[in-house]
């Protein structure tokens, strides 16, 4: 499962997900928001999505991680609008017969959401607002 969404992602409503017999194997990887980035006060995140591509290339990511781990499941919810400091972003859940294939896929889905996704994310602070992941302000 792919998702895009404005609601708050809660973490237990995923925790009744079953997994495979054949995996030894179910990580949940949470991204939240933290409250201090660049030396300053983060108020609060807000994200931005061509949602219908980020679709798609969330869904190429993927279908070449299943494939490259030997996944059982791979899903990846991604929140966007505003997000408060402690909330989720990001829940990528991932089940595999071992727990190294699942721990390499997460992180994998992450660094490429990051290259090639178009969601993008916005720090608001005491003094101002930057967008993160941009030519001005790479972090």
């Amino acid at each position: 499962m792919i998702d895009i969404t404005k609601n708050e992602i809660v973490l237990n409503d995923y925790m009744s997900f079953k997994n495979e017999p054949d995996s030894g194997s179910l990580l949940f990887f949470c991204g939240t928001t933290r409250d201090n980035n660049l030396n300053k006060k983060v108020k609060y995140l807000e994200y931005e999505a061509f949602e219908e591509m980020a679709l798609i290339k969330l869904n190429e990511i993927r279908k070449l991680a299943i494939s490259e781990w030997n996944l059982n499941k791979l899903e990846i919810i991604h929140r966007i609008g505003i997000v408060d400091i402690s909330e989720i972003s990001l829940l990528i859940i991932a089940s595999s017969p071992h727990r190294n294939e699942s721990f390499r896929a997460i992180e994998y889905v992450i660094d490429e959401l990051k290259k090639s996704v178009p969601i993008w994310k916005k720090e608001f602070y005491l003094d101002g607002d930057a967008w993160i992941g941009s030519h001005d302000n790479p972090n």
